[in-house]
């Protein structure tokens, strides 16, 4: 980061406020940014980040306020003129088209180099080569999108924005799909390019991320800016967190009654699974209890939840639940079996954009309302009051429980997700990284609903992106290298620096 003696002031956006219906969303915003600055966007879902983000990029236009660029005011009323203005965004899944090249998204929309009448392929693998070179990437430009790791699809996306020229550049959620390592790599190049002038509006739900890249702070809350920090010595988790959710959320931290393996009959038992990446694995879990998965990219542990439920196929091993053995080789199995899923790729995997909150809840046991297996006829008032059970229950948030679940915030979405299991109630959960991308508020909730679930006997199985997680939630944590469990953690050695010892094949000290 520059020293901000000698920054500028290169965006100031003043007394933003937007009107939607005539329900004011965003109240007498305003922020700045100074070049070499690494600011922090902050609030729970709702509170008006992404409407601010927006209102920047020229998606949607302010009702009231003014947004000034290197001291000068500019209208920005489309994507262009903020790209004109020197603003982009990159999002949480990138703005690139995987089936495409590196060196095709770099210079989409661009007018290509051209030979006698036809693109010159070398001058654009050059110019896409140069771009590259400027976020410090030596990849070939050739290579398709969808082959890129998700930390190089983030930089390649910070590429893209340098080639439009930008000063100011917005990363929304751009390390909600990558592991510790990867997340370094981009903070890394993120301090090069703020020394170099350029300024960052960063938004994440990832706390501990803030206090390691941050040197500044804006906190929306209901639209309205709850709490500004320039300083990075006043940037602290407490001020941050009641900044945000208006008090501290105990909840969010580590979790106080972890038994190294809580009492109660074996509820699940793996015993030498292999499968994709899985090279023999063994694991149980008790009624009551909360384990871990944890392990680096490609580990086993992501890909262990995978083969229990189905999703790909176990080459061979013995599940038992309550010590019977099961079969399962396809989803439907193991939902017949007791298993529930909650993928990591929650838009992608879980959520059924364009039904109902009420669709949704009862997808996975729909059955019980159906009235004839022919007709496939729905006892509708029946399938609404379970609905509305389960919402309640888990506090899933919306209008009516027959919005579309598109308009429910991602935590409510997630909610949910997790609805749709409870009602079928499942004795095994296999979690993926269930608070990827939603606010704090809605972390805490989830930390509770999932303790309230193991409470009632059930068993968790839980992995996350997020190593903070493990300490904060489970009772045990098996860490994984290679397609094995290499080493177990309860207790006070649930931390973040024994899970990468273990993962990484080192030691943990007692």
């Amino acid at each position: 980061m520059s020293d901000g003696n000698a920054s500028h002031e290169l965006l100031r956006a003043s007394s933003i406020s937007k009107e939607f219906n005539g329900q004011r969303v965003l109240d007498d915003v305003s922020l700045s940014l100074r070049s070499g600055q690494i600011q922090a966007l902050l609030g729970e879902n709702g509170a008006g980040k992404s409407t601010l983000i927006k209102i920047l990029t020229g998606v949607y236009s302010a009702t009231s306020g003014e947004i000034m660029v290197a001291g000068a005011p500019v209208t920005i009323s489309s994507p262009h003129d903020a790209q004109a203005a020197g603003i982009a965004v990159v999002h949480q899944h990138g703005n690139l088209v995987p089936s495409l090249s590196v060196e095709e998204n770099l210079l989409l929309g661009k007018p290509l180099p051209t030979r006698i009448g036809v693109v010159d392929w070398r001058a654009v693998r050059s110019r896409a080569t140069e771009l590259l070179e400027r976020v410090d990437m030596a990849i070939d430009p050739r290579t398709p999108v969808q082959a890129l790791r998700p930390d190089q699809v983030a930089m390649v996306s910070i590429a893209k924005a340098l080639a439009a020229d930008a000063k100011i550049i917005i990363l929304d959620e751009p390390t909600a799909a990558l592991v510790s390592s990867e997340v370094e790599l981009l903070f890394a190049q993120m301090r090069r390019l703020a020394s170099q002038g350029r300024a960052f509006l960063y938004v994440s739900h990832r706390l501990n991320e803030i206090f390691e890249i941050a040197d500044s702070a804006t906190i929306l809350r209901d639209g309205i800016v709850a709490w500004s920090c320039q300083s990075r010595d006043l940037l602290t988790r407490s001020a941050v967190i009641s900044a945000i959710v208006g008090k501290e959320k105990s909840l969010l931290e580590t979790h106080g009654s972890i038994m190294s393996q809580k009492e109660g009959k074996q509820l699940l038992e793996g015993i030498d699974l292999r499968g994709d990446k899985v090279a023999g694995c063994s694991l149980c879990v008790n009624e009551g209890e909360i384990v871990g998965l944890a392990g680096l990219p490609d580990s086993g542990a992501e890909e262990t939840l995978d083969l229990l439920f189905g999703r790909s196929g176990m080459t061979s091993g013995n599940v038992r639940i309550s010590g019977q053995r099961v079969e399962i080789d396809s989803p439907r199995q193991a939902i017949r079996h007791g298993f529930a899923f909650v993928p990591k790729d929650r838009l992608g995997d879980a959520v059924v954009r364009g039904f109902s909150v009420r669709a949704n809840i009862t997808l996975a046991s729909l059955e019980r309302y159906v009235t004839d297996r022919v007709s496939r006829l729905v006892r509708r008032n029946a399938e609404r009051r379970a609905a509305e059970k389960f919402a309640k229950r888990l506090n899933v948030k919306s209008a009516s429980i027959d919005s579309d679940i598109g308009s429910l915030s991602g935590g409510n979405q997630q909610k949910a997700v997790i609805a749709r299991w409870v009602a079928t109630d499942s004795k095994i959960l296999l979690l993926n990284s269930p608070t990827a991308a939603v606010d704090i508020g809605a972390k805490a909730e989830i930390y509770e609903l999932l303790r309230q679930i193991a409470a009632t006997g059930k068993g968790i199985l839980f992995t996350s992106t997020e190593l903070d997680e493990f300490a904060r939630l489970c009772d045990r944590v098996l860490v994984f290298r290679g397609g094995q469990v290499v080493g177990e953690l309860a207790s006070d050695l649930i931390d973040e620096a024994n899970i990468l010892h273990l993962a990484l094949g080192e030691n943990v000290s007692a």
